[in-house]
């Protein structure tokens, strides 16, 4: 087989699919080798991961796919925003922690007010829990019944700091939402998700809203 047998479009489509290979096997190691160092605290070209993050997020969950869940995926994301925003979260001084409504007791008896669920401390669920110690570190809680409370609560309270417990989906795209908007951010994801009767590792959400957040 020569040159004139397979054509000149043939070579240029052979090389286009070895290079679209080697370019996902790159990609593939970039993100294996970009988790690796997350979880030792540390990102490569923070500035430019980030900003691919934010916009080419459904072209990441493509690729990622190849190796990995959905899931995995938006729980890799949401280690890089908990570790982007360390710092700058740290030194927020108006911040704010919202907490999912599915947490909730289904028996709850508290009520949907203007900023949320209005918490009776009735003890059936930890909510009342978590909002005591929260607000003993200065943060203000929302139970939340969507994720457009969170533009409401943006608009209205304009927090410099938000810390959020959410399902894998609605964390990753409540981050993704407020890194676009500058706003420090830091989340804790849900044990057991399915929007009712949800679980979080209580113990560790409380030790990281008194000690250090991330």
């Amino acid at each position: 087989m020569n040159f004139t047998d397979i054509g000149i479009f043939d070579y240029l489509g052979m090389i286009l699919l070895i290079l679209i290979v080697l370019a996902a096997i790159l990609f593939v190691t970039a993100i294996g080798l970009g988790y690796y160092l997350i979880n030792k605290n540390k990102i490569l070209f923070p500035k430019l991961s980030l900003y691919i993050t934010n916009n080419f997020y459904s072209i990441l969950l493509r690729i990622f796919l190849i190796i990995g869940t959905e899931d995995t995926f938006y729980k890799v994301a949401s280690d890089f925003y908990n570790k982007y925003y360390c710092e700058d979260f740290k030194k927020a001084k108006n911040k704010v922690l919202i907490l999912p409504h599915c947490l909730r007791d289904l028996n709850c008896p508290g009520k949907l007010g203007p900023d949320g669920v209005e918490c009776v401390f009735c003890g059936k669920c930890p909510i009342g829990r978590v909002i005591n110690v929260a607000e003993e570190k200065g943060y203000k809680t929302y139970v939340v019944p969507g994720s457009t409370f969170l533009k409401r609560v943006l608009k209205d309270k304009k927090p410099d700091g938000v810390f959020a417990v959410a399902c894998h989906n609605d964390m990753f795209h409540g981050m993704t939402f407020l890194s676009r908007k500058n706003v420090p951010v830091q989340g804790q994801l849900l044990m057991k998700d399915g929007c009712i009767s949800t679980l979080v590792d209580v113990e560790e959400l409380i030790s990281r809203l008194k000690n250090e957040p991330c």
